[in-house]
Order: C-alpha cells, then sequence, then structure tokens
C-alpha cells in the first residue's frame, strides 16, 4: 500500500490504516508533512494542521491528486481556542480522530541565558510546552470516550542533552518527554497509547535555515551514520509508533540512533 522509501531489504513498510483518522500538527513541511503523506499512503484520512495554511493546503493538494482524503487547517498551537476550533473542525470531517502526529514547534533564536528576552522564552515554551499541552488535551477529550487511540509527539535528543544557546528549546523539549511519560500513565487505562520521538538532526527547511554551516558539519561528524535524517525516515518511524505493531508500547521514547560524541 505504500510507496515510500524501501527498507534494507527491499520491502516497503506497509501498515493498514484503513479507515482511521490521523490529525498531524506542523504538517505545511517537514517531518509533519512526510509524516501526513506516509499515513495517507497507508490509508487514512488525514487532518493537515498548520500555522502556515498555504504550506499546508499545498500538502494536502498533493495528497488528494494522488488519490488520498485529507483536509488543511489553520492552527497556532500556542493558542488553546485555535486548537479546541482544529480539533472540532477534524472531527466535525471524519467523525472522530484516531491518531495524533504532533509536529508543530519551533526553536527560536540563538542567544545565552543572560541575553534571552521574557518575550524569547516564553515563544518558545509557549509554542513547544503549551502548544503540546493544549493539542493532547483537546484530542484526547474525544478519544477517552471511544476507548482508543494513538498519539506520537515529536521531541529532541537535545532535551537530553541540552542546546548550547538555545535553553528554552532544551527546557521545552525535555518537558515535552517527561510529558509523554505522564500523559501514557494517564491516558493508558482508556485504550489511548502516547509515545515521543527523538528525530536527531533531520534535515528539514526549518534546520536547513537557522543551522549554521559549521554546527550541521559538526552534527554530522558526530552521527553514527555520518549524515543527518530525511524528513521521509523520520515519517517511517511514526508510521510504526501510530501502526498496530506498536499497540502495546507507550511511555516510551525513541530515539533514532545515538551520538558518538
Amino acid at each position: 500500500m505504500s510507496d515510500g522509501p524501501p527498507l534494507p531489504n527491499g520491502a516497503p513498510m506497509t501498515v493498514d490504516l484503513r479507515g482511521r483518522v490521523a490529525l498531524v500538527t506542523g504538517a505545511a513541511s517537514g517531518i509533519g508533512r512526510a509524516c501526513a503523506k506516509l499515513l495517507a499512503q497507508n490509508g487514512a484520512a488525514v487532518a493537515l494542521a498548520d500555522k502556515n495554511l498555504a504550506g499546508a493546503e499545498e500538502a494536502r493538494d498533493e495528497i488528494v491528486t494522488a488519490g488520498h482524503e485529507a483536509v488543511a487547517l489553520e492552527v497556532d498551537v500556542a493558542s488553546a481556542p485555535a486548537v479546541q476550533a482544529m480539533v472540532d473542525r477534524t472531527i466535525a470531517r471524519f467523525r472522530a480522530i484516531d491518531m495524533l502526529v504532533h509536529c508543530a514547534g519551533g526553536a527560536g533564536g540563538r542567544g545565552d541565558v543572560v541575553d534571552i528576552t521574557d518575550d524569547a522564552w516564553h515563544a518558545v515554551i509557549g509554542m513547544n510546552l503549551h502548544g503540546t499541552m493544549y493539542v493532547t488535551r483537546a484530542v484526547a477529550r474525544a478519544m477517552v470516550p471511544r476507548g482508543t487511540g494513538t498519539m506520537v509527539l515529536i521531541a529532541s535528543d537535545r532535551g537530553l542533552l541540552g542546546d548550547k544557546s538555545r535553553s528554552a528549546y532544551a527546557a521545552s523539549k525535555g518537558g515535552v518527554i517527561a510529558y509523554a511519560k505522564t500523559l501514557a500513565l494517564e491516558l493508558g487505562p482508556h485504550g489511548i497509547t502516547v509515545n515521543a520521538l527523538n528525530p536527531g538532526t533531520t534535515d528539514t527547511p526549518a534546520v536547513r535555515r537557522s543551522m549554521p554551516p559549521a554546527l550541521r558539519e559538526q552534527r554530522i561528524k558526530t552521527d553514527p551514520l555520518g549524515k543527518l535524517s530525511e524528513s521521509e525516515d523520520i515519517a517511517e518511524e511514526v508510521l510504526f509508533l501510530a501502526g498496530p505493531a506498536a499497540r502495546f508500547m507507550t511511555g516510551q521514547l525513541m530515539t533514532t540512533r545515538m551520538r558518538a560524541g
């Protein structure tokens, strides 16, 4: 069913998601866009949500042109009312949400803690940590009465290792990891699994815009595979976490690869 990248043995990864509905935030580009496309290729109806509506609509059009069902929604995840409207519109269109893939977030600018402003700190924390709570809360309220659901939260290895000159980003992603584990405890009795994924440094448009060339080369050098992952690589990991093979996996942090140094 999937026409995504083949596995090392040449067989494509396939998961039967027909009849299921996926909500993907941050779906206009990068990891979120790749996840939305791969879930749709495997049969899911997909709601693509992003602050960049034009980008979400472009991704939706690609999915629809390929013969799959999708809708594009505008959302600022740092706004609880906007998040609730996103969930309401998804349910109005598809009647339910079976899977949440929460990719929306941002790193903010670089600056040491002695220089960071209150506004810069709150902007990153509001998007990455408050936004994660707003999205999962609204989706959980829709999933709990049905007694089933899957959530995958995109975290970052910076939440474990720190990130020099990006303290707010590291703190927020560390919070997402702890939050995912707590949410798994709360929602498990309702048949809902929650896992977090550390994608490692991935060659997304946001990374290409914001990462200095010297830091990019350092990340490549310290990666045991000697290269950055592509968004499609991470989408394959999300497909596993969202599929039936991970039905008894919850409260876990999946990290794609270790760093050599």
